[in-house]
């Protein structure tokens, strides 16, 4: 199960379909944009200008590379409400490995704690600006994600896409390492696995390992002592879009939208069209764009105000 389709996610979901790895479920909850392209290797000027959901555009590129592969692709948000229950499918069931392909601190400590919870190997990794490290999460004999990262940094302490780019290569050098240690442990090699923390500044020219076999914590609140906060905490209203003046808004209460309906009533305010799992289009009165989707979220483009993009969400589409 690949968590978010972008710089990660494209190169390693890409290297994954073609080693013929059997089943991959790919998670996203954003749109292709043209800003993207010059990383997020899956997709084409015509998936940027048409907006397609990345996890959908994703899985059409992979099925025509190899048809032979089940792909699922989810346009969601993994949070907290929907985490487990997104974990597991119909025909696949629990998946044999995560990989983050996030974002966001948030998401991975929920990929963390799914991780933990169901003994789940997780491979973690970053990418922004020339940086980037990985590190590969045996439960239940390694170190966790929160044995190295007790919290996530403060809100605006760390770089990220949107304030510093992503350089590339990074991301699919990156990639590259996620797709290799996921493979070692698809194919029973898990003592082959990283047992490292690699960081390495591509710019500068400068690479590290960090030795993580001593790290775990016997007083770390997850794998010691199994307590899943970032699965059992309420989610947030608003989150912003990394790379966009964006912001995603949440529904306070979950539940399946009718997508008509919503077209019908935002076609009166602008120009709309349902393009599938989502109702997308721009105000006419006012200079955003919308973009709402069947589980009740919505991306409000030209925001950063989390305040002004609830005010909208509860305009258009209601509380």
């Amino acid at each position: 199960m690949i968590v978010g389709v972008g710089a990660l996610g494209c190169p390693c979901a890409d290297l994954l379909a073609r080693a013929g790895v059997a089943k991959l479920t790919l998670i996203d909850r954003d749109l292709v944009d043209i800003t993207n392209l010059h990383r997020q290797t899956l997709y084409t000027d015509t998936d940027a200008r048409t907006s397609r959901p990345k996890a959908i555009a994703a899985a059409d590129r992979l099925r025509a590379v190899n048809p032979d592969i089940d792909i699922h692709p989810v346009v969601a948000d993994l949070n907290a409400n929907d985490a487990e229950q997104l974990l597991e499918h119909e025909r696949f069931g629990t998946p044999d490995i995560l990989i983050d392909g996030a974002d966001n601190f948030e998401t991975r400590f929920i990929l963390n704690d799914l991780s933990v919870k169901h003994s789940i190997p997780y491979v973690y990794a970053g990418a922004v600006g020339t940086k980037g490290m990985a590190t590969v999460f045996l439960p239940p004999d390694s170190p966790c994600l929160r044995c190295i990262f007790p919290e996530p940094p403060p809100p605006g302490s760390q770089p990220t896409c949107e304030t510093v780019g992503v350089f590339s290569p990074v991301s699919s050098i990156i990639a590259s390492y996620q797709a290799s240690e996921a493979l070692k442990v698809l194919m029973g090699h898990e003592k082959r696995a990283m047992r490292t923390l690699l960081e390495f500044d591509l710019w500068e020219g400068q690479r590290r390992r960090i030795d993580l076999s001593g790290s775990k914590d016997p007083e770390c609140p997850c794998c010691a002592h199994r307590r899943f906060e970032f699965l059992e905490r309420d989610d947030e209203d608003t989150i912003s879009i990394c790379g966009k003046d964006a912001i995603q808004v949440n529904p306070r209460i979950r539940q399946r939208l009718d997508l008509q309906q919503i077209l019908e009533n935002l076609r009166v305010h602008g120009d709309f069209s349902n393009i599938g799992v989502l109702v997308k289009g721009t105000l006419r009165d006012e200079p955003y764009g919308l973009s709402v989707f069947h589980d009740g979220r919505a991306i409000i483009e030209g925001v950063s105000d989390p305040a002004l993009a609830r005010s909208i969400y509860d305009r258009y589409i209601g509380s």
